[in-house]
C-alpha cells in the first residue's frame, strides 16, 4: 500500500471513529438501540449508558491515535485496533448466542471485524 492509500484510509477510519465514539458518548441508548441491543435492554438497563461510553471513550482514543500516527509507527497502531475489534466482535458474538442482541449486530460485527482483517492485512503486507 502506498503512502497516501495508508494517509487517506487512516484519516477516514480514523475520523469515523471518533464521530461514532462521540455520539455514543451522548446517546448511549440511542446508539446501542441502532446497533441492536433488545429494546427493553436499550431502554431500562442501568448499567447499559456507563458501558456503552467506556467503548465510546476507546473508540475515540483509538481514532484519535490513528489520526496522528505517521504511516511508520502506524503497524502497532493497526495491530492494537485489529485485537480490540476482535474482542467486540466476540463479546456481540457472546450476547446474540444469549439472545441479548439481534441478528444484525452480529452481522455487523463479523463486517467490521473483516474490514478490519483485511485493512491490516493490506497494511502490513507493505
Amino acid at each position: 500500500m502506498r503512502d497516501r492509500d495508508w494517509d487517506v484510509t487512516r484519516r477516514a477510519v480514523g475520523s469515523l471513529s471518533v464521530w461514532i465514539g462521540t455520539a455514543a458518548l451522548f446517546a448511549p441508548r440511542w446508539i446501542a438501540g441502532t446497533l441492536g441491543v433488545r429494546p427493553d435492554a436499550a431502554r431500562d438497563d442501568v448499567a447499559l449508558p456507563l458501558l456503552v461510553r467506556l467503548g465510546a471513550a476507546r473508540n475515540i482514543a483509538m481514532g484519535a491515535a490513528l489520526l496522528v500516527t505517521p504511516a511508520p509507527q502506524a503497524r502497532r497502531t493497526t495491530e492494537v485496533a485489529l485485537l480490540l475489534t476482535a474482542l467486540d466482535a466476540a463479546a456481540v458474538w457472546t450476547s446474540r448466542a444469549t439472545g441479548d442482541v439481534r441478528p444484525r449486530s452480529a452481522v455487523l460485527s463479523g463486517l467490521v471485524l473483516a474490514l478490519a482483517s483485511y485493512g491490516a492485512a493490506r497494511w502490513h503486507r507493505r
